[in-house]
């Protein structure tokens, strides 16, 4: 998971880095974003090169999809005689993207996660794009994604690749509950309609692991899990007001977590399962639930062996995992999902003369069928109506059933100080894992920390 760099951040914001501060020297051998090449004239007839530096991130296909953004962009642009040119530049973490930017070296283009918005912003390492608004990549997708990408009013990034966050279910546990294949395959759509609850979903992990079918009721990628606070209706931010919000409903999650606990549906130590541990034990059946995202179902794939016999995965997948959207806590109410979506961010030294450019070289990369490319090869989502329509990612049956969530699917909050609040939290999650606390004393520590480290003009305590 993703390292909150804050107090980096403040250091940053300490010494009053400005955007497009610093000097014009940029490492590698990126042209300055005011400067994109002579006049064919003096460059004797030859094409016009406009350099574009861009952050090295080599997971999935994404070096892969600008490099053919790259060339198709170079296609359409020969008729202007100018040629686009990507300047790599190495990768680097949080920390990193803050001490080049205070010694004023800005990538054009960066990928990073949407939760980092705001921090970014801050500390003058992106830029607003409200050229996103309109442009006809973005023409049908649904609301939910328009709000990842704004922040206070403006566009700040481009969603490059999305998950939800389904819960992978045993169907031998279900089949040793005494359930029929026909009770278990009609288990999503009660999720969907509000008929089954997060509520059942605990009984039945806590009767799965009393009959010994499994060694572990709930498994989660993270102690963090936003997807277990939708469910309760916890919803921790006010985008209109871009505030933090700490409210009742997380009375309720903790309620949930000391119950679960005493139950020994989850034990102390489900914060050290990660994923990566997660997905050969859920092989093996020692999982009842694992709270993930998307791509757990392609770690899954890798764990058993089958990384190149999708078809044969798929069949072991339909005889032994069963997925749901996170139930609601409430009859009748809303499944939830969850995500963390990597979002294309643009550098603070281009320039009007350069982002026409820019946007180009973007709007390639989220091409239909170069989604699709990453989307066979690190188990994401495609972003756009049109990149569902490939025939490649028709055939991927887990993937087009479950692309439905995204719709209602939520992110953490872009705003700066989430880092610290998400922290209060799981201080309170940690003293009941490990500290035999109740609920209520939970939540008085959440209260505390948020009160003591959180702003109060940033946060709104009902």
């Amino acid at each position: 998971m993703k390292k909150f760099v804050v107090t980096a951040l403040s250091v940053v914001m300490g010494v009053g880095l400005l955007a497009g501060c610093g000097t014009d020297g940029e490492s590698g051998n990126s042209t300055p974003a005011g400067n994109t090449g002579g006049s064919n004239a003096a460059n004797g007839g030859k094409a016009k090169e406009i350099s574009i530096s861009v952050r090295e991130n080599t997971w999935g296909a994404r070096k892969d999809n600008f490099l053919e953004a790259e060339k198709r962009l170079n296609e359409e642009l020969k008729a202007d005689n100018v040629q686009v040119k990507i300047d790599w530049w190495p990768g680097i973490d949080d920390e990193e993207l803050i001490l080049q930017a205070q010694a004023g070296k800005s990538a054009d283009i960066f990928i990073n996660s949407s939760v980092d918005i705001g921090w970014q912003l801050e500390a003058g390492i992106i830029r607003d794009i409200d050229w996103v608004k309109d442009s006809q990549v973005f023409k049908s997708v649904p609301d939910s994604y328009t709000n990842i990408m704004k922040y206070d009013g403006h566009y700040y990034g481009v969603i490059q690749d999305m998950d939800a966050s389904p819960v992978f279910i045993s169907r031998k546990a279900l089949q040793g509950l005494g359930w029929t294949n026909e009770q278990i395959d009609g288990l999503k759509a009660r999720v969907d309609s509000g008929d089954f609850t997060f509520g059942d979903l605990v009984d039945l992990a806590d009767e799965a692991k009393k009959k010994n079918l499994v060694k572990v009721g709930f498994a989660v990628e993270d102690t963090r899990f936003e997807g277990w606070n939708y469910a309760f209706g916890n919803y921790n931010y006010n985008p209109e007001q871009n505030k933090l919000v700490l409210a009742r409903p997380a009375l309720d999650v903790y309620s949930f977590w000391a119950d679960a606990v005493k139950r020994g549906v989850i034990t102390e130590g489900i914060g050290n399962i990660d994923t990566d541990k997660a997905a050969p034990m859920f092989i093996k059946g020692d999982i009842f639930a694992e709270f993930a995202r998307t791509e757990f179902y392609q770690m899954m794939r890798e764990a058993n062996g089958m990384k190149d016999d999708i078809e044969g995965y798929n069949a072991w997948f339909k005889e032994n995992v069963i997925w749901i959207p996170v139930p609601s806590a409430t009859k009748g109410g809303k499944p939830s999902s969850y995500s963390n979506p990597a979002l294309i961010f643009v550098g603070p030294k281009v320039d009007d003369a350069k982002m026409p450019y820019v946007q180009k070289l973007i709007e390639h990369v989220l091409d239909p069928d170069l989604q699709v490319n990453h989307t066979i090869v690190s188990g994401k989502l495609p972003v756009t109506p049109e990149a569902q329509e490939d025939p490649r990612f028709k055939e991927m049956g887990f993937y087009e059933e479950h692309a439905y969530l995204v719709e209602f699917t939520r992110t953490r909050p872009p705003q700066p100080d989430y880092a610290t609040f998400i922290k209060g939290y799981t201080l309170g999650v940690e003293a009941i894992l490990t500290k035999g606390k109740s609920a209520e004393e939970a939540y008085e520590l959440f209260q505390k920390e948020v009160k003591q480290n959180v702003p109060q003009e940033n946060v709104i305590i009902e």
